[in-house]
């Protein structure tokens, strides 16, 4: 397996710019599927999770009202917090380090595309932070402190997408970390520019090319028209001010169903 030589704090957090990152997910992309480098595609999150990084996969209610989308448990415990919904009350479960927990309310058709950005984004996390969260109990004392054994994922990441901020904490640098491995995976930057390039804008109205593209990316691989945009202004392939304009998408991806 592909393993880049990290630079971290003394907590075992990485420290990692976006270029970097860009290169980690186009590297892992090119061990496990070095196809999907030549011929832009979309990227099987599960093959990749199973196959390449070895995880377990389970599928549970997290909360009782969806607040957390995926889970990654580092060390094994039976203190997985879940909710039952048949008893309508929480429990806890016993899980296996290296295993990824997706809340079911992900597995609805609708949600295909939420589904695969979580399952990045928790293999990113095992990927990049399990130096951060492991731990060796058969060299551990009665006075050590454990490390948590597992990184509970919300729904609202969005102030992720935002500009960074100097008081950030390990963990917030560590859910940017994941959510931006996890476009990187899904969408291989490279492979990004390929698609881009091989887009015929010549009949699309020049203020709706950067919308045009950002279809054509979410077409090719499969995740949502809002990623892929977000994607192509983190590539600077589109102006970083550009709004999401939900009816412009709708008018392009009608154009592409044609």
């Amino acid at each position: 397996m592909y393993r880049p030589d990290i630079k971290r704090k003394k907590s075992g957090t990485p420290v990692l710019s976006r270029r970097e990152i860009d290169i980690i997910g186009e590297e892992l992309v090119r061990d496990f599927n070095p196809e999907a480098l030549k011929t832009p595609q979309e990227i099987d999150i599960d093959l990749f999770v199973q196959d390449y990084l070895r995880m377990e996969q389970d599928f549970q209610y997290l909360s009782h009202c969806g607040v957390y989308l995926g889970m990654t448990i580092f060390n094994d415990t039976d203190k997985v917090p879940v909710y039952d919904p048949i008893q309508q009350k929480a429990d806890y479960i016993s899980a296996k380090a290296h295993t990824v927990i997706i809340d079911k309310t992900l597995l609805t058709e609708n949600q295909e595309h939420r589904y695969r950005f979580t399952m990045g984004h928790e293999a990113s996390h095992e990927f990049l932070h399990k130096e951060y969260f492991s731990c060796d109990t058969s060299q551990m004392t009665l006075f050590d402190i454990f490390p948590e054994s597992m990184i509970q994922c919300r729904v609202d990441t969005k102030k992720y997408n935002s500009k960074q901020s100097v008081t950030w904490t390990d963990r917030d640098w560590m859910e940017w970390q994941a959510n931006a491995l996890s476009s990187a995976i899904l969408m291989p930057k490279s492979a990004v520019y390929e698609v881009v390039r091989k887009a015929d804008t010549r009949e699309i109205p020049d203020n709706l090319i950067a919308y045009y593209k950002a279809v054509r990316v979410a077409d090719v691989f499969n995740v949502s028209n809002e990623a892929a945009m977000y994607r192509l202004k983190e590539l600077e392939i589109v102006d970083s001010d550009l709004q999401f304009d939900s009816q412009s998408i709708d008018f392009m991806t009608s154009l592409e169903l044609q």
